[in-house]
């Protein structure tokens, strides 16, 4: 009788202490879930739109993210008119030639029309060329910078009646 009692309690106690195992794995686990969530949460928090530096008052220029439409044939046709007309095609998203074509088509005028209208400055590659020596010689790498950016520059310092240098500073 001695014997069932003492295998009673031992099995029991081993009932028990394995019972108190099992919750604690599932805590543990529990808790690591939560952390991995957390984390999760925080990367995401990261990335959001609130936390993303908004630099809309460093430029004049506005991107947008519209999805463009256009084939790329069409795409194509369009910036070599835009050369024929005399304007450089690279001044242009596909996004403003995918507009562009759409205003044309609604206005009913050619191209070169449209262009015109548009008071577009031309600039040419010796332009850009000069104004990468002389930002080069100021000590401002060009070669980080894409040929519509120089010509945004250009276009300012133009406006504002300033060296190319001193716009380039001014953004820096």
């Amino acid at each position: 009788m001695k014997n069932k009692k003492v295998l009673f309690l031992i099995s029991a106690l081993i009932l028990l202490v394995g019972i108190i195992f099992v919750i604690q794995l599932n805590n543990k686990n529990d808790t690591e879930t939560k952390a991995s969530t957390t984390k999760s949460t925080e990367t995401t928090d990261v990335y959001s739109k609130s936390s993303v530096i908004d630099h809309s008052d460093e430029t004049d220029i506005s991107y947008s993210y519209e999805k463009v439409t256009m084939s790329m044939e069409e795409l194509g046709k369009y910036r070599s008119e835009i050369e024929q007309a005399g304007f450089d095609s690279t001044q242009f998203t596909d996004q403003d030639v995918q507009t562009m074509a759409e205003k044309i088509k609604k206005s009913g005028q050619s191209l070169k029309d449209y262009l015109k209208d548009l008071d577009i400055e031309k600039i040419d590659d010796d332009e850009i060329e000069n104004a990468r020596e002389s930002l080069r010689d100021a000590g401002i790498d060009p070669d980080k910078m894409h040929n519509n950016e120089i010509v945004e520059l250009l276009k300012q310092a133009k406006k504002e009646k300033k060296s190319v240098v001193d716009v380039a500073k001014e953004k820096q």
